[in-house]
């Protein structure tokens, strides 16, 4: 295993709390849940962009950069945590920002954090959402002629330095699994570009295959996620010395709980965010969680998930973008 071998910058606050969700546990009937609390990672009001970006950012200084280019919806969450983790080691951070056409941009939530980080910011039209296409090395290139060295991440973190994130973050919970007493069989979270998600199932995979890692997708399908995430599971296995790597038949997502598409509010995600802050007192975001959390309720409902299991919801953090949405949608 090369995990200590790769270059990374250490400014999160781990290991993050693995919490008991009891009142949330006994509303539901079982099964017993756990939280993994990545919105406690400290930096930039936390999330699980963080374990990724310690080891992406690692590797842009350790190739001389001095700006990164990230790209992301306007609500971004890994715009925000780049900007904020850019200023605590002395990068610039330029974030190039993709919604549809004619989609307003308020500076609210994680816009207006983004603006206080003081990130330089470009807007651009995107159909998909997630489809940058020549944008990214276009403002690469007007860098470079600027005499900038710029750093240009993937879409989400998703290269084989994010799955090692999460990879890392999969032994943190083994730890804390012993420490506790507690064997889960499945840890449940939110995919989106699907690093967060392969990292995990890197981990169950050659670290402790006693959990069955469950993915609740927020943007993609699922037949998409099964062709994608083997491919950059096959890249990490590589970089971090690994044996064991999924294969398509290997993952468990569900993309039932979308909706009308990535960042769209949902009526389970509504239910799910008053949920946990009514049972819990932590918050969920509408984009990530919100959906992942309605997924994990709606599969114990149908009975997928027994009630005398233990499961681990991993908080993947987004809170600032519940104050990007309109009140009465989220208290209705």
């Amino acid at each position: 295993m090369r995990l200590a071998e790769l270059p990374r910058i250490h400014v999160g606050q781990l290991p993050t709390p693995l919490e008991d969700a009891k009142r949330l546990s006994a509303v539901l009937g079982g099964p017993r849940i756990y939280f993994k609390r990545d919105d406690l990672i400290g930096i930039g009001l936390g999330g699980n962009k963080v374990r990724k970006l310690e080891f992406i950012i690692g590797k842009a200084l350790e190739e001389g950069a001095d700006t990164l280019v990230v790209c992301g919806g306007f609500q971004s969450n890994m715009a925000r945590l780049s900007a904020a983790m850019a200023n605590r080691v002395g990068l610039k951070a330029e974030l190039v920002l993709g919604g549809l056409p004619g989609e307003p941009r308020p500076p609210v939530g994680n816009l207006l954090l983004d603006h206080l980080l003081g990130a330089g910011i470009r807007y651009v039209d995107t159909v998909p959402r997630w489809e940058f296409g020549v944008f990214l090395e276009e403002v690469a290139e007007e860098l470079r002629g600027q005499g900038r060295r710029p750093y240009v991440l993937e879409l989400g973190g998703s290269s084989p330095e994010g799955m090692a994130g999460y990879f890392s973050a999969s032994l943190e919970m083994a730890g804390q699994f012993s420490a506790q007493g507690i064997e889960p069989s499945r840890v449940v979270v939110a995919v989106g570009s699907g690093s967060t998600y392969g990292g995990l199932v890197l981990g169950s995979m050659n670290v402790d295959p006693t959990f069955e890692v469950v993915g609740i997708s927020v943007s993609r399908m699922s037949d998409y996620l099964s062709d994608k995430i083997p491919e950059l599971a096959s890249d990490a296995i590589e970089l971090l010395g690994l044996d064991e790597a999924p294969a398509p038949g290997d993952l468990t997502t569900y993309d039932q709980y979308i909706g009308d598409g990535y960042g769209a509010l949902t009526d389970g995600a509504c239910e799910a965010i008053r949920l946990v802050a009514e049972t819990e007192g932590v918050f969920l975001d509408p984009v990530y969680t919100g959906k992942c959390m309605a997924g994990l309720i709606d599969l114990i409902r149908k009975g997928v998930i027994g009630k005398n299991e233990t499961v681990v919801f991993v908080h993947t953090g987004g809170s600032p973008a519940l104050f990007a949405y309109d009140k009465d949608s989220l208290m209705a």
